[in-house]
């Protein structure tokens, strides 16, 4: 096979395009080296992306014996999301096509569940977001996020101001993409936090599962795994960093959700700005009632599981209907 067509087919592989012929094509190519371990010997000029690239691609081919052809490729493509964030498969994220004709849109979120912003709206408090794909985004306050008219049919392209932590649900065929001035963030399936609220238009990234993969005027700055982090400042060059503790980088997200001698209205007050939602209480409930509660969330949570530690700590139940919730006595 031509090299310029193998290197195509690779690409559009990684990313999920391959028609079932193209599929084909690469798989009988592959069994022609008879699954060889190493990248064929091209010259040393060849781009050095078409060497990782098969290198990735004999890892997942040798995941599962293909017996019936097409149905077997198509689930390996289909699993390449999870091997990523379980580490089994080293990952290179390439440059995708991000067009700047999405136009910031408010995105729709299923009844009941939160939602975000609406475009160029600055939230004055911490506000947890779900995502149309499901993605969870926390974004501090003072920040704001914007989602292109095109997420989850594309890429799904975000920008940010501000400061955010993502956990994004993987979609091989969508690549979540968060832009922040001229830096691009590429990640499949991960959780990471970006701050570009820092002084001299600093923008910091650091990862706390997965992979990602930095981008800056189209060129690769950098691969960022675990505890990895990376800065930039205007147009010097990025600084990196790897962090025995990423805790100090992210403890912002539970600030909210820790409770010292706190009581129920307070709690409910913060959980409202937090998940958009309204609280009423059963005439029983005593809203000054008081907890403490601290250490135990992180700050992804969904607003179930603090109510679930809450309520059942102050022996008292409650239910979800749409963005209301009621308190009551067991």
């Amino acid at each position: 096979m031509e090299q310029e067509k193998l290197h195509q087919l690779l690409e559009k592989y990684h990313t999920g395009q391959c028609s079932d012929a193209e599929l084909e094509a690469l798989q009988q190519w592959y069994e022609s080296l008879g699954g060889a371990p190493e990248a064929p010997h091209w010259d040393v000029t060849d781009d050095v992306y078409l060497r990782d690239h098969y290198a990735a691609f004999q890892q997942r081919a040798t995941l599962q014996p293909v017996t019936h052809r097409r149905r077997t490729w198509k689930r390996i493509a289909a699993a390449a999301a999870v091997i990523t964030v379980c580490g089994l498969l080293a990952r290179y994220f390439y440059p995708l096509p991000v067009t700047d004709t999405h136009q910031p849109v408010a995105a729709v979120a299923a009844q009941g569940t939160p939602k975000p912003p609406a475009p160029d709206e600055v939230v004055n408090y911490d506000r947890h977001l779900v995502l149309p794909d499901s993605s969870v985004v926390l974004l501090r306050a003072g920040s704001s996020l914007q989602l292109s008219a095109a997420f989850d049919q594309a890429d799904r392209l975000v920008t940010l101001q501000g400061e955010a932590y993502f956990d994004i649900r993987r979609n091989a065929r969508h690549p979540f993409i968060v832009r922040c001035a001229n830096v691009y963030t590429y990640v499949l399936g991960t959780a990471f936090n970006i701050n570009t609220a820092g002084k001299d238009r600093q923008v910091t990234i650091t990862v706390t599962s997965g992979k990602v993969r930095v981008e800056r005027e189209h060129k690769t700055v950098a691969v960022l795994t675990k505890n990895q982090a990376l800065t930039f400042r205007d147009r010097r060059q990025p600084i990196p960093s790897t962090l025995e503790n990423v805790t100090p980088t992210v403890e912002w997200m539970a600030k909210d959700l820790l409770f010292n001698e706190t009581s129920l209205e307070t709690i409910c007050q913060r959980l409202s700005a937090r998940y958009q939602v309204h609280f009423t209480f059963e005439r029983q409930v005593n809203k000054e009632k008081r907890v403490t509660i601290t250490d135990a969330f992180y700050g992804t949570e969904s607003l179930n599981d603090i109510l679930d530690i809450v309520c059942t700590t102050l022996g008292y139940t409650y239910s979800v209907t749409g963005t209301t919730v009621t308190v009551t006595t067991q």
